[in-house]
């Protein structure tokens, strides 16, 4: 069986490819599907921006849609989960507490292997960029700003032009992905 590939298109029409593993998190890759064919990472932008560090689309579980704001069971090892999929520069993973959940929606991209090292084991990797890490790289460069995202002592910074992901779509060779198992509605 192929495995999935999201195909995700930048406002500027450039495209970034990312192999999805459903054999190392496989309610993480149902959940990001599930969302990504239902347009819920459509015409977001980059809230999240540390060079070197990571990219994170969506921080937020989805503010403005309750549909969208759930946590599922934390497929990383730190939770006793089989995962095998080092966190290392182009991988894919989802955020959450790096204890025992996963966010079902805010995932993030892995810019080193530095910054995978710390992450590793903690959070559930699940894909890997495939095609457009250059888009990566460009937007990692962009000028970006502070911003206070109401939590004591925690500041972000994100583009200071705004870096939009038009869409997000999945591919998944004629595969029918279940819907994920929600721990938690949050």
């Amino acid at each position: 069986m192929k495995n999935p590939i999201a195909t995700m298109i930048m406002n500027n029409g450039n495209k970034i490819k990312i192999e999805l593993y459903p054999y190392e998190a496989p309610n993480t890759v149902n959940s990001f599907i599930y969302l990504a064919n239902k347009g819920a990472f459509d015409n977001k932008d980059i809230k999240r921006l540390v060079p070197g560090f990571v990219i994170q689309p969506v921080y937020d579980e989805f503010k403005e849609n309750e549909d969208y704001r759930y946590e599922i069971d934390g497929e990383f090892r730190e939770n006793g989960f089989n995962n095998r999929l080092k966190l290392e520069k182009g991988v894919i993973a989802m955020g959450g507490d790096g204890k025992e959940i996963a966010s079902g929606s805010c995932y993030f991209i892995t810019l080193s292997d530095e910054a995978g090292e710390k992450l590793n084991g903690k959070y559930p990797g699940f894909g890997r960029i495939i095609e457009g890490y250059e888009e990566i790289e460009r937007i990692e460069k962009v000028e970006t700003k502070p911003v206070d995202i109401g939590i004591e002592g925690v500041i972000v910074n994100k583009p200071v032009v705004p870096e939009t992901i038009k869409s997000v779509r999945v591919e998944a060779f004629s595969h029918n992905y279940d819907k994920p198992i929600i721990k938690n509605i949050v």
